[in-house]
């Protein structure tokens, strides 16, 4: 103990810096240290025995002729000396940090693009133009950014990692969350899985993020999947019995309750104590769903083999568009088809029936007639199938609203069963209200409709809605209860609830704030004090994804990002690309909490 006590502690002896010490040793002060402005060494003790050793060690021999007004002046020399070069080497180091935040920026820029790195490349070239013509004297400032291909590329992945590490901040703090995962092949043909993740925590914040994407070369089973999305919620330290609700597209490997996604995640969950989450298969694959469900191949395959006939070869498709000029078709030209997504089955078969004719003439002056399009009962099934699908593609894009909430989906759904059921009761009437193309054929049809064809197709897709939404449909009083407390009956409330939707329903304050039409922000006002249960209710709702539209954007994303010139793409680049390209953080380099420059970034 005493050895202890007896410890000198250098800081708490309160030395201070004498400015004789200027004049004595060339010395200064910096940072609480003794700078020699002769060496620029530091002594780090300011005690005058340390100093005085220093300057009588290196430099009193050089320096001891000068004295008096000389001795001063000489200081004041060296002195200003220093200060120029700590300004130059200060300005130095600031002009370098500004160089890489500018290409970090460029970086994030081409990222969020989906551009290819060496394009970095290319802007430095057009930076270093434009600064010749416009500010020649700062032209080495821009030479100065780094911007060839390896340094984008680890820019990029320098920002990935940054997004990440704010994502994981985020889900620390989730009260509950949701995930949503779609799969799809490639321009390489190998299955990309994304997933993404809506999480909310105690203040009501929303973090809906594409959090990974996991390419997958070898089987893809719903054990495989799981295995992925077992590694993501890992990463992300999520807890299972905190999953709400797993949104996917619906095929076999997600939706299977025994070996599918789907019943891997009940498992885990069931074992951790949590309650099951809801299912929702609202990513709709028209290719699946028109090719597999409905059986509407007999009309996709004809019209997809004659329009890859026209457009397959650069003369014919200019001889069809020539043709079409001088019909003067309503139509220039015919959609290309493509297996991604949505949207190609409604445009093509609308416009292969607007155009039927005229392919018809084509076709047969090119010796390569199509008898179908002389077949009365199968320009029926296209006319049908092609008001079908745009009414589809109508739906795909209402439930696509970017801030749409579980409860709007919900209402979207419900109003698209009953339009079928509209459209199954007037079809079975040969009624056309809308179906407009089906109206349109009637006038020149030599065959009555194949109102049989018409309700199989219809009935497949009332099923298709009722398979994929009823998890939806058994927690529909739950919906109305979040969507509208005030109208809720409290005999029909969980018991949890009951009292406090009673003092709620009884506040004319937080009525007019619900009025306001913002659910979200209505709910975060709510006082935690007093509706504790109800606030957890709202979260669980809140965090389900309502709308398919991050989806959707990234994979038009991807299709872009990885196409046929640049199918190389490495996995962890095409990962960080689309993970940057459709963040939702607003502060990606600021958050970034210093900017290194490398020795291999003044390449």
């Amino acid at each position: 103990m005493l050895a202890q006590g007896r410890k000198r502690k250098i800081d708490s002896e309160c030395r201070v810096f004498k400015e004789q010490w200027n004049i004595d040793y060339f010395v200064i002060e910096s940072n609480n240290k003794a700078l020699c402005v002769i060496c620029t060494d530091t002594i780090a003790v300011l005690k005058e025995y340390n100093i005085r050793r220093h300057y009588e060690k290196k430099h009193s021999s050089q320096y001891y002729k000068f004295i008096g007004q000389l001795r001063k002046e000489k200081f004041d020399k060296l002195k200003k000396y220093l200060s120029s070069m700590q300004l130059v080497f200060k300005k130095k180091a600031v002009e370098k940090e500004r160089a890489t935040r500018a290409s970090f920026h460029v970086a994030n820029l081409l990222a969020k693009k989906g551009k290819p790195f060496t394009d970095g490349e290319l802007i430095k070239k057009c930076l270093n133009e434009v600064a010749k013509e416009m500010c020649p004297e700062n032209v080495d400032l821009f030479s100065a950014i780094s911007l060839s291909a390896n340094t984008v590329a680890r820019r990029v992945e320098h920002i990935e990692r940054n997004i990440k590490s704010q994502l994981k901040d985020k889900a620390s703090k989730f009260v509950c969350f949701s995930v949503a995962l779609d799969e799809s092949i490639d321009v390489s043909d190998t299955s990309q899985l994304l997933l993404f993740i809506r999480g909310i925590n105690a203040n009501f914040e929303i973090t809906e993020e594409l959090v990974s994407v996991h390419s997958m070369h070898g089987t893809t089973t719903g054990i495989d999947i799981f295995r992925e999305v077992e590694k993501s919620v890992a990463e992300y330290n999520l807890e299972w019995k905190k999953l709400k609700c797993i949104t996917t597209d619906g095929g076999r490997n997600m939706c299977g309750t025994k070996k599918g996604l789907v019943g891997q995640i009940n498992k885990v969950i069931e074992n951790s104590g949590g309650l099951k989450p809801l299912v929702l298969h609202c990513i709709l694959h028209q290719q699946a769903l028109c090719g597999k469900h409905l059986d509407l191949s007999s009309v996709l395959d004809p019209v997809i083999s004659t329009v890859n006939y026209i457009r397959s070869h650069g003369l014919k498709h200019r001889q069809f568009r020539d043709f079409l000029e001088e019909m003067n078709a309503e139509f220039p030209d015919l959609p290309y088809y493509t297996s991604v997504r949505w949207l190609s089955y409604g445009k093509i078969l609308a416009r292969f029936f607007e155009l039927r004719t005229e392919i018809e003439i084509f076709l047969n002056e090119k010796n390569h007639s199509q008898v179908l399009l002389k077949d009365s009962e199968w320009l029926w099934k296209l006319a049908f199938s092609a008001d079908l699908t745009m009414h589809l593609n109508d739906f795909n894009l209402r439930i696509q609203g970017e801030t749409s909430l579980i409860c709007d989906l919900y209402s979207k759904v419900k109003a698209f069963r009953k339009k079928l059921i509209l459209f199954e009761s007037q079809l079975t009437r040969s009624c056309f209200t809308y179906f407009s193309r089906c109206d349109k054929y009637r006038q020149e049809a030599a065959t009555p409709f194949p109102n049989l064809f018409a309700q199989d197709v219809i009935l497949a897709l009332k099923q298709q809605f009722e398979e994929r939404f009823s998890d939806l449909d058994a927690c529909s009083l739950k919906l109305r209860i979040f969507e509208n407390p005030f109208n809720s009956v409290i005999g029909d409330l969980p018991s949890e609830l009951q009292m406090e939707v009673i003092d709620l329903q009884s506040n004319d304050i937080l009525k007019d704030k619900y009025k306001e039409g913002n659910l979200i922000e209505f709910y975060k006002c709510l006082p935690s004090d007093q509706f504790l249960h109800l606030r957890r209710f709202a979260c669980e709702f809140i965090s389900v994804f309502g709308t398919t539209y991050l989806c959707e954007k990234t994979f038009s994303k991807m299709k872009y990002t990885k196409s046929c010139y640049r199918s190389q793409l490495s996995d962890e680049h095409l990962n960080a690309l689309l993970v940057i390209g459709t963040t939702q953080l607003d502060k990606i380099l600021s958050e970034m909490k210093q900017f290194h420059v490398s020795p291999i970034d003044q390449s």
